[in-house]
């Protein structure tokens, strides 16, 4: 991947202020994460309501709804069979949304078949194997970070960057208490996390994926929010399921890969980097070989990139 590319990733690729390259920010762990441990998203597929394929947009068929948000996350879910709208077009024809206020975007050509991995709340003490099997697969992954996480590891988001992967933001607490109050709440969140990652790297990433994905979520308000703010939202229509339970056996991870990707010319494919997710490490290498053969080319997420996006995840 081209430094351009990685660039476009972060929305700006300025040089941080002064002093603060390499500036090494690990802070004490903050007192709400023992309270709030990381929450993960709900897992889903890409079928719109007539069971075809869409290249934007996942339909998340209630089996596999395995990750319950608590109470205070979101508000209650669409129901099912709730029709999809389009929020992003890729042909760049404007949003059609009541209400919604997206930006005129154009969406570069992809590959005839292609995967975007990316990695959520790192970075952890499994970030630098994740790392190691990337360089030895000759793959880059999307990584969307946490701040507090950051705080902790920032030598190893500054590597992960420097390896040419991209950095996405996950949000700065991942306290679903605190980024749901408000659209402004959320904005806020993301901003701080900005700030954290643009002191280690020099970037703004403009790519975010939200707390337990968008589904049951994000109020129409919290799109326009974060598109105000040219923030690009991405959601997965390929899990692992390794947020399905504290820890799942590997098998089960690449099982899981096996069975949703047939079919699908264009994934973006959720794992998680949370502290204690080893068997996702374990899992990664065959998951990597499994897609090379199945004739997928790798990709990173960039604003240049059209999301996938969950049908129905949107209130107004």
């Amino acid at each position: 991947m081209d430094q351009e590319d990685r660039q476009g990733a972060g929305g700006q690729g300025e040089s941080p202020p002064e002093g603060s390259q390499g500036e090494d920010v690990t802070a004490e762990k903050p007192a709400h994460e023992e309270d709030n441990p990381i929450q993960e998203g709900n897992e889903g597929s890409d079928t719109n309501e007539e069971g075809n394929s869409n290249p934007v947009f996942t339909e998340i068929p209630p089996s596999q709804n395995t990750q319950e948000s608590p109470v205070t996350a979101s508000p209650e879910p669409a129901p099912p069979g709730t029709p999809v709208r389009t929020f992003y077009e890729l042909s760049g024809t404007p949003p059609m949304a009541p209400g919604l206020a997206m930006k005129h975007r154009v969406f570069k050509e992809e590959p005839p078949k292609i995967v975007y991995l990316t990695i959520d709340d790192g970075p952890s003490e499994n970030t630098v194997h994740i790392l190691d099997i990337l360089k030895q697969e000759e793959v880059n992954a999307t990584f969307f970070v946490i701040g507090t996480q950051v705080e902790r590891y920032p030598e190893l988001l500054k590597k992960a960057y420097e390896q040419g992967n991209a950095i996405g933001n996950h949000t700065y607490s991942h306290n679903y208490s605190e980024i749901y109050q408000s659209p402004e709440a959320f904005v806020a969140n993301l901003k701080k996390n900005e700030e954290l990652i643009y002191k280690l790297i020099g970037v703004r990433p403009k790519v975010i994926r939200t707390p337990g994905g968008t589904h049951g979520n994000f109020h129409i308000s919290y799109y326009n929010a974060v598109d105000a703010q040219d923030y690009l939202v991405y959601d997965w229509n390929v899990s692992t399921g390794d947020a399905s339970a504290p820890l799942v056996p590997a098998e089960t991870l690449i099982k899981n890969v096996k069975e949703q990707a047939p079919g699908r010319d264009r994934i973006i494919l959720l794992m998680h980097d949370a502290p204690g997710k080893w068997t996702t490490v374990d899992a990664l290498p065959k998951i990597i070989r499994f897609l090379k053969e199945q004739g997928y080319e790798f990709g990173v997420l960039s604003p240049e990139v059209a999301p996938i996006l969950f049908p129905g995840g949107f209130y107004s």
